[in-house]
């Protein structure tokens, strides 16, 4: 009896250290966390979403060859970490709705399928590995051990903790961009659309004759896009985990066509939007038709971007503070559509007790009128050679001392 009451004794002292242990080794961590980024520089190390973008073709457009070369080779949304795919081009369908064009093409394609196998570095023999998590979620590898990771409490929270943050903010855009002539223009303004200022650039401010002149010298874009996101939940996560995963020493025939043939991962369809961008070629004589084109096709995307973020909360980025004293400033500007109205939470990353991230709000950020907003847009070294700055200027609305690495995100 004696002993018996020796072993409990045993086995709850055992206990009480093991959670002893996992309370000092959970606290230190955060710790670390907090005070890795508390400090005077800013090491970038956030996590971003992860973008793919396609591009609708139509061969029988004007200057398509045009806008398709600036889509492939200079199309680089900042904030986002790029999770391009090889083949990004959906034929346009004369007299289909595109929304019914996309979603055939991404069903056919199993796209959603392409883009786990893509952040887990699925190779041609169907084995999977945890590098790209661990590049994009700053986790140690010791830890994202998939095998090792199903056996514990924070094993699991951690994998759960990479779904939420990395795979489960992962973005489809699909860009249709096409060349307006005069008579689209004229069309546009007859139609009473205002190519607003902030957004679609020059013509915004021109009454509607005034722009179809203009077009005779410039260049017009307008971009729809379409906006995905891939569905990633516990549900989805566990069958994955369970049922799919096989890395290079586990993989076989069976396990590579099981993923090959899955049909539980599903893309989301967040909604649309469109944009306008025009380039003047009398202060870009320099520069050839297709490199006006082009310009004008990467503004109009940038611009529908920045309205698809307005929009939809959950597309929007977040940046780090640059900069907290003697100035708060960041790297983010009229790119992502900053103006003198626009307001940003401050966050703070912290880890929970099971390792997972959880932001808390720490602040409000107002835009500065002290000095100009950064202008970042695609080819603004030409347009606007005489800007001093490289970042937007803040000034406090709440919250209390802020430091370089604390991230902000815009709010209505």
């Amino acid at each position: 009896m004696e002993s018996q009451r020796q072993k409990v004794s045993n086995f709850n002292i055992y206990n009480f250290m093991r959670k002893i242990y996992l309370l000092f080794f959970v606290s230190t961590s955060i710790l670390t966390f907090a005070q890795s980024v508390k400090k005077d520089t800013v090491d970038n190390k956030y996590r971003r979403s992860s973008l793919c973008t396609m591009m609708v073709t139509d061969p029988t457009r004007t200057h398509e060859e045009a806008i398709k070369e600036y889509f492939s080779t200079k199309l680089l949304p900042s904030k986002f970490n790029s999770h391009n795919l090889e083949q990004r081009f959906i034929n346009r369908e004369n007299g289909k709705d595109q929304i019914v064009t996309n979603n055939s093409y991404l069903d056919a394609n199993k796209v959603a399928n392409q883009l786990v196998a893509k952040w887990f570095n699925r190779d041609v023999k169907g084995a999977f590995n945890m590098s790209l998590i661990k590049e994009r979620g700053f986790y140690d590898a010791s830890i994202l051990d998939i095998n090792k990771a199903k056996l514990n409490t924070r094993g699991l929270s951690i994998l759960a903790d990479a779904g939420e943050e990395l795979i489960g903010n992962t973005f489809i855009l699909i860009l249709d961009s096409r060349y307006l002539n005069k008579e689209d223009v004229g069309n546009v303004a007859d139609a009473g659309i205002n190519l607003l200022s902030s957004k679609l650039g020059f013509l915004g401010s021109l009454a509607a004759k005034t722009a179809v002149k203009i077009a005779a010298k410039g260049y017009v874009v307008s971009t729809n896009a379409y906006l995905y996101r891939l569905n990633w939940n516990e549900e989805v996560s566990t069958k994955f985990y369970n049922d799919l995963w096989a890395d290079s020493k586990s993989v076989n025939n069976d396990k590579k066509a099981a993923f090959e043939n899955a049909n539980f991962f599903t893309l989301e369809y967040i909604g649309s939007d469109k944009a306008y961008s025009d380039v003047q070629s009398s202060s870009l004589s320099n520069k050839t038709e297709t490199d006006l084109i082009g310009k004008a096709t990467l503004k109009s995307i940038d611009n529908v971007i920045s309205k698809l973020q307005e929009n939809y909360d959950i597309f929007k980025t977040k940046t780090p503070l640059l900069t907290a004293e003697p100035e708060l400033t960041a790297k983010i500007g009229l790119k992502e559509g900053v103006t003198l109205k626009t307001k940003f939470e401050v966050l703070e990353q912290q880890l929970d007790e099971n390792g997972k991230t959880k932001y808390i709000q720490v602040g409000k950020l107002k835009v500065s009128k002290k000095a100009p907003i950064w202008d970042n847009q695609y080819g603004a070294d030409e347009d606007n050679k005489d800007q001093t700055t490289d970042r937007t200027y803040f000034e406090k609305v709440s919250g209390k001392d802020f430091y370089p690495g604390l991230l902000i995100r815009q709010i209505k």
